[in-house]
């Protein structure tokens, strides 16, 4: 079914961005823009428990059609393709690679994917879009792309964006989430019924958010991730001080038959000098054990929080509590980052294990990036987790 609605949703594009050329012939310059760009990542996960570790090596190339048809109108087509390259030791999950279930998961199928196909009227203070397009909600702790995994996750959705005033208010219905796992398996595609509400204010040094989010998630077997969420956040600076709070409030919905109720709390901030910076934070998902479910973020970018290991993807019944330092500087041209997690559950406070991640990144010139990461994940010896340490090195390069 996935297939048949891309290649719909293809057709449609080109049907309507010819339609577009015909009208605007003689009447106006249609411009295209191509862009390429190729990212190789080796990525190594050496788990404790496993008789295999994992050596992922694997070589993403993205190419984009980006066409202005009118001062209003512009469509976008993009495809991605995951390949590999050399070292193909991984199970890359949710049954893509059914012969390597022995090897732990690196999370990059192989594979060629219609990434976006979007169609987008841009009026003076409203922008209207439909098609598979991205959608990245404020820093992604809800609402993203999970942009570090080989294969973008996408939305096919309606997507309007308007500024009234001091106020920017978006909002995205969604019926199809396109996941990273790619369209050969179930589990790459999830049918939504699915409304994302947010604005932005800004306020004294900073800028108030906040968002309602009405997430029913249709597919097979997934009722548990549907949930109505709402919250606020503000972020803001003086002078080299940065910080920021934020708090929402969950509860089951839709077909989600837990019938649970749990808040997300966040409280940060950091010191940014010139070349280095520190900072220190807690994040809490509320758990909700005696009604099955804690806090859920089906739709986030999770390997932007709760550690690069990704041993907390998702939120265990009684909550997670996550408490951090992090710090980074630059030198030399390198960009180096620390971050130490210790987490416990929302629920009796019980330790789940810390973590240390490390970065270094440098952009070489305009085209070239690279990039050394660092994950290590010490699990508490009584809470049933184990430990896992993963590192990963990567080349970027735009044409």
């Amino acid at each position: 079914m996935k297939n048949q609605f891309k290649l719909n949703l293809v057709a449609a594009a080109v049907l309507a961005t010819t339609s577009l050329g015909a009208y605007a012939e003689g009447t106006s310059n249609i411009t295209n823009d191509v862009d390429l760009s190729f990212r190789y990542r080796i990525e190594n996960v050496k788990p404790e428990g496993f008789a295999e570790d994992a050596l992922a090596s694997t070589l993403r190339t993205r190419v984009t059609l980006k066409t202005k048809w009118s001062e209003k109108v512009d469509s976008v087509i993009e495809f991605d393709d995951v390949s590999i390259v050399g070292m193909n030791d991984f199970n890359s999950g949710q049954g893509t690679s059914p012969n390597r279930t022995d090897h732990p998961i690196v999370a990059d199928p192989t594979g060629t994917d219609l990434n976006q196909a979007f169609i987008r009227y841009n009026g003076e203070s409203t922008k209207v879009g439909i098609g598979t397009q991205r959608i990245l909600i404020g820093n992604q702790r809800f609402v993203g792309g999970v942009g570090w995994r080989q294969n973008e996750q996408t939305y096919d959705s309606l997507t309007v964006k308007s500024k009234l005033g001091e106020v920017a208010l978006n909002y995205a219905y969604v019926f199809n989430v396109n996941r990273i796992f790619g369209d050969t398996v179930a589990a790459g595609d999830h049918k939504h019924n699915t409304h994302l509400l947010n604005a932005d204010y800004k306020l004294g040094n900073g800028k108030l958010s906040g968002y309602y989010f009405v997430i029913d998630n249709e597919n097979p077997g997934t009722a548990g991730l549907s949930n109505d969420t709402f919250g606020l956040r503000y972020a803001g600076k003086n002078g080299a001080f940065k910080y920021a709070i934020e708090f929402a409030s969950q509860s089951g919905a839709a077909n989600n038959p837990n019938d649970y109720d749990a808040d997300y709390s966040l409280i940060e901030g950091s010191y940014n000098a010139e070349n280095f910076s520190f900072g220190v934070g807690m994040e809490v998902l509320g758990g909700d054990s005696a009604n099955g479910q804690g806090f859920t973020t089906s739709l986030a970018t999770l390997h932007k929080f709760q550690g690069w290991a990704d041993q907390l993807l998702g939120t265990p019944a009684e909550g997670v509590s996550d408490t951090y330092l992090n710090g980074s500087f630059k030198a030399g041209g390198f960009n180096f980052k620390a971050i130490y997690h210790t987490f416990e559950t929302d629920e009796n406070s019980t330790d789940i294990g810390t973590e240390l991640n490390f970065l270094v990144a440098k952009k070489v010139n305009k085209n070239v990036g690279l990039l050394l990461k660092y994950a290590s994940f010490d699990a508490d010896e009584d809470s049933g987790r184990s430990d896992v340490d993963k590192i990963w090195f990567m080349v970027t390069y735009k044409l």
